[in-house]
Protein backbone atom coordinates (compact mmCIF):
# COMPACT_ATOMS: atom_id res chain seq x y z
CA UNK A 1 0.00 0.00 0.00
CA UNK A 2 1.23 3.51 -0.79
CA UNK A 3 2.50 5.08 2.49
CA UNK A 4 0.51 8.25 1.78
CA UNK A 5 -2.67 6.13 1.76
CA UNK A 6 -1.69 4.04 4.79
CA UNK A 7 -1.76 6.87 7.31
CA UNK A 8 -5.52 7.66 7.04
CA UNK A 9 -6.31 3.96 7.33
CA UNK A 10 -4.18 3.47 10.42
CA UNK A 11 -5.56 6.62 12.00
CA UNK A 12 -9.12 5.52 11.21
CA UNK A 13 -8.53 2.06 12.65
CA UNK A 14 -6.93 3.54 15.78
CA UNK A 15 -9.90 5.83 16.33
CA UNK A 16 -12.34 3.01 15.75
CA UNK A 17 -10.43 0.92 18.27
CA UNK A 18 -10.62 3.75 20.80
CA UNK A 19 -14.33 4.11 20.21
CA UNK A 20 -14.89 0.41 20.75
CA UNK A 21 -12.86 0.43 23.95
CA UNK A 22 -14.71 3.42 25.36
CA UNK A 23 -18.13 2.15 24.30
CA UNK A 24 -17.49 -1.10 26.15
CA UNK A 25 -16.59 0.67 29.40
CA UNK A 26 -19.18 0.36 32.10
CA UNK A 27 -19.21 4.11 32.80
CA UNK A 28 -18.95 5.32 29.18
CA UNK A 29 -21.88 6.61 27.11
CA UNK A 30 -23.46 4.35 24.54
CA UNK A 31 -22.36 5.58 21.11
CA UNK A 32 -23.04 4.80 17.47
CA UNK A 33 -23.46 6.71 14.19
CA UNK A 34 -25.61 5.30 11.39
CA UNK A 35 -24.95 6.05 7.72
CA UNK A 36 -27.23 5.97 4.69
CA UNK A 37 -25.40 6.29 1.35
CA UNK A 38 -24.71 4.27 -1.82
CA UNK A 39 -22.44 1.29 -1.18
CA UNK A 40 -20.67 1.75 -4.54
CA UNK A 41 -19.81 4.83 -6.60
CA UNK A 42 -18.57 4.72 -10.20
CA UNK A 43 -16.76 7.54 -11.97
CA UNK A 44 -14.11 8.28 -14.60
CA UNK A 45 -11.14 10.67 -14.23
CA UNK A 46 -12.26 14.29 -14.50
CA UNK A 47 -15.80 13.55 -13.31
CA UNK A 48 -17.77 14.87 -10.31
CA UNK A 49 -20.78 13.06 -8.84
CA UNK A 50 -23.41 14.20 -6.32
CA UNK A 51 -23.75 11.79 -3.39
CA UNK A 52 -26.74 11.88 -1.03
CA UNK A 53 -25.63 11.05 2.53
CA UNK A 54 -27.60 10.81 5.78
CA UNK A 55 -25.78 10.63 9.11
CA UNK A 56 -27.86 9.64 12.15
CA UNK A 57 -26.89 9.67 15.81
CA UNK A 58 -27.70 6.46 17.70
CA UNK A 59 -26.71 6.64 21.36
CA UNK A 60 -26.03 8.86 24.33
CA UNK A 61 -23.13 10.97 23.09
CA UNK A 62 -24.47 14.32 21.83
CA UNK A 63 -21.23 16.00 20.72
CA UNK A 64 -20.65 17.32 17.21
CA UNK A 65 -19.14 15.01 14.61
CA UNK A 66 -17.17 15.69 11.45
CA UNK A 67 -17.47 13.20 8.58
CA UNK A 68 -14.79 12.88 5.90
CA UNK A 69 -13.60 10.39 3.30
CA UNK A 70 -10.55 8.36 4.35
CA UNK A 71 -8.35 5.88 2.47
CA UNK A 72 -9.53 7.08 -0.94
CA UNK A 73 -7.14 6.82 -3.92
CA UNK A 74 -4.98 9.85 -4.61
CA UNK A 75 -6.97 12.45 -6.52
CA UNK A 76 -10.37 11.31 -5.21
CA UNK A 77 -12.11 13.69 -2.78
CA UNK A 78 -15.51 14.18 -1.14
CA UNK A 79 -16.54 17.73 -0.29
CA UNK A 80 -17.69 19.67 1.56
CA UNK A 81 -17.00 18.15 4.97
CA UNK A 82 -20.20 16.84 6.56
CA UNK A 83 -20.97 18.04 10.08
CA UNK A 84 -23.45 16.52 12.52
CA UNK A 85 -24.07 19.45 14.90
CA UNK A 86 -24.01 18.99 18.65
CA UNK A 87 -27.34 17.62 19.92
CA UNK A 88 -28.81 17.16 16.43
CA UNK A 89 -30.21 13.64 15.82
CA UNK A 90 -29.31 13.52 12.12
CA UNK A 91 -28.21 15.46 9.07
CA UNK A 92 -28.89 14.84 5.37
CA UNK A 93 -26.76 16.51 2.74
CA UNK A 94 -25.45 16.17 -0.80
CA UNK A 95 -21.69 16.00 -1.08
CA UNK A 96 -19.66 15.90 -4.29
CA UNK A 97 -17.27 13.09 -5.14
CA UNK A 98 -14.58 14.46 -7.45
CA UNK A 99 -12.06 12.40 -9.41
CA UNK A 100 -9.12 14.50 -10.59
CA UNK A 101 -8.37 14.27 -14.34
CA UNK A 102 -4.76 13.30 -13.64
CA UNK A 103 -5.48 10.47 -11.21
CA UNK A 104 -3.85 7.16 -12.08
CA UNK A 105 -6.30 5.15 -9.97
CA UNK A 106 -8.25 2.50 -11.85
CA UNK A 107 -10.56 -0.30 -10.80
CA UNK A 108 -12.10 -0.89 -7.38
CA UNK A 109 -10.87 0.39 -4.02
CA UNK A 110 -12.43 0.38 -0.57
CA UNK A 111 -12.65 3.75 1.19
CA UNK A 112 -14.06 4.76 4.57
CA UNK A 113 -16.54 7.49 5.46
CA UNK A 114 -15.08 8.35 8.87
CA UNK A 115 -16.92 10.26 11.61
CA UNK A 116 -14.99 11.72 14.58
CA UNK A 117 -15.96 14.07 17.39
CA UNK A 118 -13.96 17.19 18.28
CA UNK A 119 -11.76 15.45 20.84
CA UNK A 120 -11.30 12.40 18.62
CA UNK A 121 -12.33 10.23 21.54
CA UNK A 122 -15.15 8.64 19.54
CA UNK A 123 -15.03 7.46 15.93
CA UNK A 124 -17.01 5.25 13.62
CA UNK A 125 -17.24 4.72 9.90
CA UNK A 126 -18.94 3.14 6.91
CA UNK A 127 -17.20 1.31 4.07
CA UNK A 128 -17.77 2.56 0.55
CA UNK A 129 -16.52 1.02 -2.70
CA UNK A 130 -15.05 3.42 -5.27
CA UNK A 131 -14.75 2.24 -8.87
CA UNK A 132 -12.67 4.38 -11.22
CA UNK A 133 -13.26 3.37 -14.83
CA UNK A 134 -10.88 4.26 -17.66
CA UNK A 135 -12.11 7.08 -19.92
CA UNK A 136 -14.04 5.91 -23.01
CA UNK A 137 -12.00 5.35 -26.17
CA UNK A 138 -13.66 6.31 -29.46
CA UNK A 139 -12.76 5.83 -33.11
CA UNK A 140 -12.98 8.82 -35.48
CA UNK A 141 -16.19 7.43 -36.99
CA UNK A 142 -17.87 5.48 -34.16
CA UNK A 143 -18.12 5.30 -30.38
CA UNK A 144 -19.87 3.06 -27.85
CA UNK A 145 -21.80 3.74 -24.64
CA UNK A 146 -23.69 1.59 -22.12
CA UNK A 147 -26.65 2.21 -19.83
CA UNK A 148 -26.65 1.81 -16.93
CA UNK A 149 -22.95 2.36 -16.35
CA UNK A 150 -23.23 0.69 -12.94
CA UNK A 151 -25.28 -2.50 -12.71
CA UNK A 152 -26.35 -3.54 -9.18
CA UNK A 153 -27.20 -7.21 -8.84
CA UNK A 154 -26.79 -10.26 -6.62
CA UNK A 155 -24.37 -13.09 -7.42
CA UNK A 156 -26.11 -15.58 -9.70
CA UNK A 157 -28.43 -12.98 -11.21
CA UNK A 158 -28.33 -11.41 -14.66
CA UNK A 159 -29.16 -7.89 -15.78
CA UNK A 160 -30.05 -6.34 -19.10
CA UNK A 161 -28.08 -3.36 -20.41
CA UNK A 162 -28.42 -1.16 -23.47
CA UNK A 163 -25.29 -0.82 -25.58
CA UNK A 164 -25.41 1.98 -28.13
CA UNK A 165 -23.05 2.57 -31.04
CA UNK A 166 -22.96 6.12 -32.38
CA UNK A 167 -21.78 6.26 -35.99
CA UNK A 168 -20.32 9.34 -37.60
CA UNK A 169 -21.29 10.37 -41.12
CA UNK A 170 -19.71 8.07 -43.66
CA UNK A 171 -19.56 4.96 -41.44
CA UNK A 172 -22.43 2.55 -42.05
CA UNK A 173 -20.99 -0.85 -41.20
CA UNK A 174 -22.04 -3.37 -38.57
CA UNK A 175 -20.31 -3.39 -35.18
CA UNK A 176 -19.78 -6.34 -32.86
CA UNK A 177 -19.98 -5.69 -29.11
CA UNK A 178 -18.49 -7.86 -26.38
CA UNK A 179 -17.63 -7.76 -22.68
CA UNK A 180 -14.03 -7.63 -21.50
CA UNK A 181 -14.20 -8.87 -17.91
CA UNK A 182 -11.35 -9.59 -15.45
CA UNK A 183 -13.23 -12.69 -14.28
CA UNK A 184 -14.84 -15.58 -16.14
CA UNK A 185 -17.66 -15.49 -13.57
CA UNK A 186 -19.13 -12.46 -15.37
CA UNK A 187 -20.13 -13.06 -18.99
CA UNK A 188 -22.10 -11.52 -21.84
CA UNK A 189 -22.78 -13.02 -25.27
CA UNK A 190 -21.06 -11.31 -28.18
CA UNK A 191 -23.71 -9.49 -30.23
CA UNK A 192 -23.61 -7.73 -33.59
CA UNK A 193 -25.33 -4.40 -34.13
CA UNK A 194 -26.38 -4.43 -37.81
CA UNK A 195 -25.67 -1.50 -40.07
CA UNK A 196 -29.29 -0.32 -39.88
CA UNK A 197 -29.46 -0.41 -36.06
CA UNK A 198 -27.84 1.60 -33.28
CA UNK A 199 -28.24 -0.49 -30.12
CA UNK A 200 -28.66 -3.94 -28.62
CA UNK A 201 -29.90 -5.02 -25.19
CA UNK A 202 -28.02 -8.14 -24.10
CA UNK A 203 -27.99 -9.71 -20.65
CA UNK A 204 -24.90 -9.82 -18.44
CA UNK A 205 -24.70 -13.00 -16.35
CA UNK A 206 -22.95 -13.57 -13.02
CA UNK A 207 -21.92 -16.80 -11.34
CA UNK A 208 -23.61 -17.71 -8.05
CA UNK A 209 -20.24 -18.48 -6.44
CA UNK A 210 -18.44 -15.24 -7.24
CA UNK A 211 -17.18 -12.79 -4.63
CA UNK A 212 -19.59 -10.05 -3.52
CA UNK A 213 -17.54 -7.06 -4.65
CA UNK A 214 -17.81 -4.51 -7.47
CA UNK A 215 -16.00 -5.48 -10.68
CA UNK A 216 -14.74 -3.00 -13.27
CA UNK A 217 -15.16 -4.29 -16.84
CA UNK A 218 -15.29 -2.87 -20.37
CA UNK A 219 -17.69 -2.96 -23.29
CA UNK A 220 -15.76 -3.34 -26.56
CA UNK A 221 -17.21 -2.39 -29.96
CA UNK A 222 -15.32 -3.81 -32.96
CA UNK A 223 -15.83 -2.83 -36.61
CA UNK A 224 -15.44 -5.22 -39.53
CA UNK A 225 -11.91 -3.96 -40.17
CA UNK A 226 -10.88 -4.64 -36.55
CA UNK A 227 -10.97 -1.15 -35.10
CA UNK A 228 -12.25 -0.90 -31.53
CA UNK A 229 -14.04 1.62 -29.31
CA UNK A 230 -14.47 0.97 -25.58
CA UNK A 231 -16.35 2.20 -22.54
CA UNK A 232 -16.29 1.09 -18.90
CA UNK A 233 -18.99 -0.60 -16.83
CA UNK A 234 -19.23 -1.56 -13.15
CA UNK A 235 -20.87 -4.82 -12.12
CA UNK A 236 -21.73 -4.22 -8.48
CA UNK A 237 -22.18 -7.80 -7.29
CA UNK A 238 -23.80 -8.14 -3.87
Amino acid sequence: MNPSLRRPVLRGLLLLGCALAMACGSDGPYFRIGFSLPDTLTAVPGESLPVDITVQREGDDQSAFRINLANAPEGVTLAPEIVLPEGEPSVTTTATLTVAPETQARGMSRALLLATNATESFATGANIFLVILPPPVAQPDFSVSVEPRQVDLFAGQNAQVRITVTRAEGFTGPVTVSLDSPTTRITMPTVTIPADQTFVEPYIDTSRGMSRVPVAASIVATSEDGRQATTGITLNVR
